[in-house]
């Protein structure tokens, strides 16, 4: 089990955090795209393994995105207003970042090599949980004993499907939907680009440096 040093982050704002997740995001973004660039996976002799690891992938990228634009209906433009703990919310304090994961071990298994799976998942755990504490300690900070309340009663990162709770009506924003649907369309581009590469290595115009398994 990771654990953490306890440090106060409760005077730092979700923009900043935000801004910085997403220049971190880009940069390893570029440098995985580096790596898959000059790569291949190294057992091309299992048509099979390789079909079954891109179309389950390409299922969890579907599952992930269409998963971070539901959550978006009960929490977009709310969340620095009140504790939402209706929908997703109501199971698992960060669905976002549920489906983000999902999505991107769906990537993973779109490269059809296990070890650049691996590096997403890897750099995934480490990182991400540096960043809900963050957020968790600002939370707890704006909203007190209500977010103490939900911090207590529902799980970070596994669903407790028996927690679930919907309203019978929801009062969503169209353009935080719409703005998560763009963010969630990015997950869908690997998948081209992971064919592109592999007709750019068959026609040597980008060379091959490693074979990764």
């Amino acid at each position: 089990m990771i654990t953490f040093p306890k440090m106060n982050f409760s005077n730092i704002a979700i923009p900043k955090l935000l801004k910085a997740r997403q220049l971190h995001s880009r940069i390893f973004a570029v440098l995985a795209v580096a790596l898959v660039l000059v790569s291949e996976p190294a057992f091309r002799e299992t048509p099979m393994l390789h079909m079954v690891m891109r179309w389950t992938g390409y299922i969890l990228v579907i599952i992930g995105a269409f998963g971070r634009i539901y959550c978006s209906a009960f929490i977009g433009g709310r969340k620095n207003d009140e504790v939402v703990r209706s929908g997703p919310f109501s199971i698992v304090r960060n669905p976002l970042y549920v489906f983000s994961f999902l999505a991107v071990v769906g990537i993973g298994l779109e490269s059809e090599m296990f070890s650049f799976l691996a590096l997403l998942v890897g750099v995934f755990v480490l990182y991400y949980p540096l960043v809900v504490i963050r957020e968790e300690a600002f939370l707890k900070d704006r909203f007190g004993a209500a977010y103490e309340t939900y911090l207590k009663e529902v799980p970070r990162w596994i669903p407790k499907f028996s927690l679930w709770s919907e309203p019978t009506q929801l009062d969503s924003m169209p353009k935080f939907i719409r703005r998560t649907a763009m963010d969630a369309a990015i997950f869908f581009l690997p998948l081209p680009c992971f064919i592109f590469i592999t007709m750019a290595h068959a026609f040597h115009y980008v060379p091959v440096w490693v074979a990764l398994p």
